[in-house]
């Protein structure tokens, strides 16, 4: 019996990229950023990305959640955002420093949706559009 629920769980269908949730569904829909050089030998990057809810309810008042920009394994600044409406789109920006030597040397970020606090199925039903990776 136990082998006969396993594999129903296992066959029953996972929202993909294309799949809408019926609950809410946070995504990490775009990441992109701006050179501002400064003096001294140090580069100022602004990091911004979007967040989507693409699923077809909104999400609970009651949560709380964040994006954290990763680089080199470490997250940096995460930002709290709002729950968000089927359809709503909220945008972050993140500040990055990095020598001027590295100019010629990619950028490469991760953008991570994390829900702190709440249920997830209900409020990021499909985990796996949470994370983006960009080569800037």
């Amino acid at each position: 019996m136990y082998a006969l629920l396993l594999a129903a769980t296992a066959a029953s269908p996972q929202p993909g990229p294309t799949q809408r949730c019926r609950a809410a569904d946070p995504a990490v829909t775009s990441v992109s950023s701006q050179l501002l050089k400064k003096r001294d030998g140090i580069d100022h990057y602004v990091i911004t990305t979007t967040v989507t809810n693409l699923g077809a309810s909104s999400q609970t008042p009651d949560i709380t959640q964040r994006i954290e920009l990763v680089r080199n394994g470490t997250v940096l600044a995460p930002q709290t955002f709002p729950a968000l409406a089927a359809g709503v789109s909220y945008k972050l920006a993140f500040a990055v420093d990095r020598p001027a030597t590295e100019r010629n040397e990619p950028l490469v970020v991760t953008v991570r949706y994390v829900l702190e606090t709440g249920d997830a199925q209900q409020n990021a039903c499909n985990r796996a559009n949470d994370e983006l990776t960009k080569t800037l």
